[in-house]
This record gives structure tokens, sequence and C-alpha cells, in this order.
């Protein structure tokens, strides 16, 4: 069982059958060792050491680099490879990772780049069946205080990976707010080495694949951390100059073909284009919650007929639109219920086509739901806004119709998606897909409860009872 770090814990045998690491995980798919705690079997120190490290860790001095080295001594180089295949496997917008780290070679690590690897370890420690919040806050608390004390050591990009990763473990725990500034500080040295020390870059393409895929990295956390919340992004479109990652098998295997530019509108993306599809759609779902975040409808002047969603000209109509043509440049394989979930699950890529379809399913319906009334209980077919502020053009009856249509089926899809993953053993549960499922269960509860309005049959109303329920008890599943 996975214990705190404390350095006068005495270590236990690991031949005990409770600190066998050989178990694995009883969660679908997560065939890994069991992932303990890395703050585990410290051994002894005499009093004269043991004092001196309390007395490190009190005033901030002292020989805290032992510390770190101690610990990744601790975990096992089988430990720390599960761990990284189940994070690519489980976050996929986190595309910096190379095979190369699973080759490490632990007398070559820098402290830093082994804290990255212990904060892998401590993401991955969450899908483990030994996890518990209290080590889990104790290791998170113990990573963030050594990568902390290296902050004005100066920017490396093993530091930015490292706080990315930390904010990922933040926003897991609930905790937007140090998520928000990991991210943060991740993304000022970014920006730092973006303009001194990328090889002294500036406006040139100079940066190395994995350069670009960490600062695309900060940019979609940006994007997910700040939209909602009335956070200024701090990453604009316009400071990602350079080009967009290369496929996956030209990151893989070293090729370095020339890449596609930011705006090409004109390629079709396959499976293997997963990074660049995340980005573009991250971007797309950023301004579609922030729109609604500031007000959505609500905003001054949205009751005008030109920024009635029926009408091209609107605010609304413009980001819908850019929806489509981001799920129309992608290849079918790419898109679900068409291509299913099992025939990714066989390539070892069923998370990241799940997550690519989570975002379009996700944007689609915050879009549509903007327009829907709260309670439309006297309502016998959908005609826009209710409530005030009302618009001041009605706007054609099958654009409402086809609203609410869009609406449900988005919910539906989300739904079914998720529960196609569980089914072939690649359950995503990450704060992304757990938005997903809670917005889905609440628009099926929603058509359940007004069946009329939404034009159900009393079959389609107990469908989506069940639905809810089903997307439900996966929602519950996440927080075992």
């Amino acid at each position: 069982m996975a214990r705190e770090l404390d350095p006068t814990t005495k270590p236990e045998s690991a031949l005990d059958p409770k600190n066998n690491l050989t178990q694995t995980n009883p969660k679908p798919r997560l065939n890994h060792p069991r992932l303990i705690s890395i703050e585990t079997r410290i051994g002894n120190r005499n009093d004269e050491n043991h004092n001196r490290m309390r007395e490190s860790r009190a005033d901030g001095s002292g020989d805290v680099w032992q510390d770190v080295n101690q610990i990744f001594e601790q975990t096992s180089r089988a430990q720390v490879i599960s761990a990284i295949n189940l994070f690519r496997a489980q976050f996929p917008e986190f595309g910096f990772l190379h095979p190369d780290d699973l080759e490490y070679r632990q007398d070559e690590l820098s402290v830093v780049q082994k804290l990255r690897l212990l904060v892998i370890v401590a993401v991955s420690h969450r899908y483990s069946g030994s996890y518990t919040a209290d080590i889990n806050n104790k290791n998170t608390l113990f990573i963030a205080n050594e990568v902390q004390k290296r902050v004005t050591s100066g920017p490396s990009l093993v530091l930015i990976q490292t706080f990315l990763i930390l904010s990922l473990c933040n926003w897991g725990d609930g905790d937007g707010f140090n998520a928000w500034m990991h991210c943060g500080i991740a993304t000022r040295m970014a920006q730092g080495l973006l303009s001194t020390g990328f090889a002294s870059c500036g406006k040139r393409e100079t940066l190395s694949e994995l350069e670009k895929r960490t600062l695309w990295t900060c940019f979609k956390m940006d994007r997910l951390l700040s939209c909602g919340k009335r956070r200024q992004a701090m990453f604009s479109d316009g400071d990602m100059h350079f080009s967009l990652p290369v496929n996956d098998t030209q990151f893989l295997f070293g090729q370095n073909p020339q890449a596609a530019v930011v705006d090409d509108s004109l390629r079709n993306y396959g499976p293997d284009d997963h990074l660049v599809l995340l980005i573009q759609g991250l971007r797309i779902w950023s301004r579609i919650h922030t729109w609604i975040a500031e007000g959505g409808r609500r905003q001054p002047g949205m009751t005008e007929p030109e920024q009635c969603p029926f009408n091209e000209t609107s605010d609304w109509s413009k980001m819908k639109q850019d929806l489509i043509k981001w799920r129309e440049s992608q290849d079918a394989l790419m898109k679900y219920p068409g291509t299913k979930v099992s025939v990714h699950a066989q390539r070892g890529q069923a998370e990241r086509f799940g997550y690519i379809n989570l975002v379009y399913y996700v944007s689609l319906l915050f879009l549509c739901r903007e327009f829907i009334p709260f309670s439309p209980v006297d309502e016998v077919k959908p005609r826009g806004p209710i409530e005030p502020p009302l618009l001041k053009a009605r706007g054609p009856d099958s654009f409402w119709l086809q609203n609410v249509f869009d609406l449900y089926d988005a919910a539906s899809q989300i739904s079914s998606l998720l529960s196609d993953l569980e089914h072939v053993g690649c359950p995503l549960r990450t704060p992304f897909s757990g938005l997903c499922a809670f917005s889905s269960t609440l628009w099926s509860i929603y058509g359940a409860a007004f069946p009329n309005f939404m034009g159900f049959t009393p079959s389609q109303t107990s469908d989506a009872d069940a639905q809810a329920e089903r997307t439900m008890a996966m929602l519950y599943n996440d927080e075992d």
C-alpha cells in the first residue's frame, strides 16, 4: 500500500505482498504495474542526517537535490515506463513525449528531468487501484515544492514540460487556481525562450519539433484552463507564428519533411495528425466557451438582427461555420460514429480518436444550447429564446428545429462515444472528458423532462432517461 514520504520511515521488504509492484491494475486496459506513491520506501536516516534534512526543508536551504535523487532511485523503471505509456494514451494533447523518454539512463538525468518523470508517475497514480487522495496530495505538493525552487534558476524545455504536467495534475484534483498558475509559469517561460532562448529563433523557423510540440502544448493547456473562467489567455494566436507539428510517424522516426503552416485549410488530416486536429479544435472550443462565459446571447448587441444565430453575419454562425470546416478537414477515419472506436483501439489510438470527437461534439452542444429555453414547460416546439433578452428577428422554424436536433444528437454521440471507449477497455478519464460526460447527462435529462418541446415519442423519452443514467454512471466511475 502506498505511503507518504518520511525520511524516518523504515523500508519494507519488496517481497511483502502488500508492496508487490507486479500487481496489475483492476481497471480496464491499465495492465501496468501498480503505481504507488513516489514518496514511498525511503530508508532510515541517522538522526544527524534526518535533522539536517528537516532543517533544509524548513528554511529552503541545504541539499534538497538529494531528496529528489533518492525518491527517483526508489521508483522502479517499470513503474516509470508504465506511467509514461498510460500518460501518452490518456492525454494525447501532451505530444512532446518521445520514445527516447523510455530509454533514459538514470545516471544521465538531471534533477529537473527526474522531476518531470516523477510528475508523470504522480498523474498516472490516479489511475491506480491503490490511489488515495491523501497520497496524491502529498505527491503533488512534494513535486510542486521542488519544481518551484527551480523557477528562478532559468527556463528550460524540461522545466516547462514539468510545469505543464503539474498543472494537469492540479486540474485533475479540482485545483483550478494552481493549475492555472503552474500553466502560467510554463507559458511565461516558453514565451521567454521563444524570444531569446530557442536558438535565438525570433520569427524564423528554426525551432526543433520537440520545442514546437512543447509550445503548442502550452497553447492547448492555456486554452483549456482560461476559457470559461474569465481568465485572459496568455498565448495569443499571433504568438504562434511557427508551423504546426508534423505527424506522429514523422516525429517518432525523426523524419523532417516540410510541415504545414498554421492556416493550411486544404489538407485532410488523418489518425497520425491528431495533434494538429487538437490544436485547431481546442482553438475553436476556447472561442465558443469564452464567448458563452462572457454572456453569450446576453452580450450587448446580440439581439440585433445581424447577430441572430440564423444570420451568417452573426458571431454564433461564424463560430459554427469554423467548427464545421474543422470537421470537414478530418479524414473519414477520424469521424465518430462513422468509424468505430474498436478500429482505433486495435491501433492503440482509441483515446486520441475519442478526444478529437469529444471536442467536436461538446463544442456543437455548447453552441446549440445557448438558444435553448431553460424551462419550456408550455412550449410545443422550438422557436428561440423565450427568456429576455429576446431576439429582434424571429428566424425560420427549420433553424430552431435543427438546432434542437443538433443539441440532442451531440449529447447522444458523447454518451455513446464514452460508452464505446469503456467497452473496448480504453476509458478516457480526464477533466475534459468529465465535462463532456456531465454536459451530455444534463441535456439527456432535459430531453426526458420536456419531451413535447423536443418532439420525442414515449420510446425516445425512455431512451433519453436511460442515456442520462448510463452517462452519469460513467461519471461516478471516474470518481472511484
